[in-house]
């Protein structure tokens, strides 16, 4: 097999990858902290930083993503990023991302990292230019996707909104594995995880050439599971052992129209990755309803946010004040971004 650069969770959010990352950062040889979602935030801002063959704007990327990082609201506990080096070193965004996520990797005396950002799936054209990760296709059963979603601080909130995101996710995760060779990726349900951890583990060990460690199951007292769930509410589970019957959630938390309107956006999803669908016909939505969806979820958004933990708002502020900045920064350099 080819040698692995990193490790890279692909999928959808509130799926279960806070908990395998946290089973695979106890492994003496991954380094698998909470993901910045550098990709995400700093790609669409890449205007802003004009030709990154200037090693001036080069720099001023690596200082702001560097940035970032250091206000995450899970903290990374490394402060001394080598700017400089970051910046000789990096030819592209993805280039930063690695040198960052391999800053923490050294400080662990770790020999591969994990970046567990789901929300790379958009960007693997971009990650395979110079990078051959081992793509975790963790998926989970949408409909409690959903349940997860509607009381999380992010996220979309309306049913219609988040089947649409789940859909089209699973749809992007299937598309890339689709292309790779079975040594390049791992694809595994979150209730095959809590049922069967050991498998699971065993089976990524073996992907990355690793032995298996027991400790990876003892994640749950680790100093990161207890970090990410002081973090935010919506990680507090992670301190705690896995939860087997954390399935099948909404047959009994969603209503049957929620579930009917999941099962007409992303039913084919669902069957596709082995979920059995409860309606036997998929409901056609109108461009009126959709429409109405839309504006709902704006509305369950602001409401969700309002009902936040003050805590938890508090540790995101500092990235919104970042970004903040820097889309300032660039409009008074008269830079569209």
């Amino acid at each position: 097999m080819g040698k692995i650069d990193f490790i890279q969770f692909i999928g959808t959010q509130r799926s279960g990858s806070n908990l395998l990352r946290l089973m695979l950062n106890q492994h003496p040889d991954i380094s698998a902290h909470h993901p910045p979602h550098l990709l995400r935030t700093f790609v669409p801002l890449l205007p802003c930083y004009g030709d990154l063959s200037s090693r001036g704007n080069r720099r001023q990327l690596v200082e702001d993503m560097v940035a970032w990082v250091q206000h995450n609201p899970v903290p990374w506990r490394l402060e001394n990023f080598d700017i400089e080096r970051l910046s000789q070193r990096s030819s592209d965004i993805t280039d930063i991302l690695v040198g960052i996520y391999n800053a923490m990797m050294e400080r662990d005396k770790a020999s591969i990292f994990c970046c567990k950002s789901t929300f790379n799936v958009f960007y693997s054209s971009l990650l395979e230019r110079n990078y051959k990760p081992l793509y975790l296709y963790l998926y989970r059963d949408g409909r409690d996707v959903s349940v997860s979603f509607k009381k999380a601080i992010v996220g979309p909130k309306h049913i219609y909104s988040i089947a649409e995101k789940w859909h089209k996710e699973q749809e992007e995760s299937l598309s890339i594995i689709k292309t790779l060779s079975p040594n390049r990726y791992v694809q595994v349900s979150y209730e095959q995880l809590i049922h069967d951890p050991e498998i699971v583990l065993k089976t990524i060990c073996k992907r990355l050439g690793v032995d298996y460690d027991t400790r990876m199951l003892e994640y749950h007292v680790s100093e990161e599971s207890r970090i990410t769930a002081e973090s935010g509410n919506m990680w507090k589970n992670v301190a705690r052992p896995i939860i087997k019957q954390n399935q099948n959630k909404f047959r009994n938390e969603l209503s049957d129209e929620e579930i009917e309107i999941f099962e007409s956006v992303a039913g084919n999803s669902l069957t596709v990755l082995g979920y059995q669908v409860i309606n036997t016909e998929f409901r056609k939505l109108s461009e009126e309803e959709i429409k109405s969806f839309g504006e709902e979820d704006v509305k369950l958004r602001k409401v969700a946010e309002q009902n936040s933990d003050p805590h938890d708002v508090a540790l995101r502020q500092p990235q919104r004040d970042l970004l903040k900045f820097i889309q300032k920064r660039a409009k008074a350099s008269l830079i569209q971004c």
